[in-house]
């Protein structure tokens, strides 16, 4: 088994939020000028290996995806509220998709639950591995992979 690269979580991403959120990205070459506070969610996976898949973005895509899964518009209270229980669950996709294409579906593999979180994304550990991405509106989105 290759390691996973920074094209494979590119490309999970992109798909993953177009088709469950109808946000469109496109990958980022530059590191991006985070806010002060970005929502962060985790989810750890196990399989042949384990580790932790990272999603991070401005409470801003939050709302948009959660709107977008909704169908409401951003200015929707309802959208605001349900942000991180949006971001939470575009993981969760994303994890599922991430340990099907690495490991193959002969496997066995299990996600946790995953957790968001409003942090400071400044001073955090680097990854084994990454992939940014920038929405339409201009907003970063980075997914981030440990390995275990």
């Amino acid at each position: 088994m290759d390691e996973p690269t920074a094209e494979l979580l590119g490309e999970i991403l992109g798909e993953v939020l177009q088709e469950a959120a109808f946000l469109f990205v496109e990958p980022a070459e530059e590191a991006p000028a985070w806010p002060d506070r970005v929502l962060v969610a985790e989810i750890a996976f196990e399989s042949l290996r384990g580790g932790t898949l990272r999603l991070l973005a401005p409470p801003a895509v939050g709302i948009e995806l959660a709107a977008n899964m909704l169908g409401a518009d951003p200015a929707d209270p309802e959208a605001e509220e349900n942000g991180r229980a949006a971001l939470s669950e575009i993981l969760n996709m994303l994890g599922g998709t991430f340990v099907t294409r690495w490991f193959g579906t002969k496997v066995p593999s299990q996600l946790g639950l995953p957790s968001v979180r409003l942090a400071d994304p400044r001073g955090r550990r680097a990854a084994a591995c990454a992939a940014l991405a920038r929405t339409e509106a201009g907003h970063p989105v980075l997914l981030e992979l440990d390995l275990g």
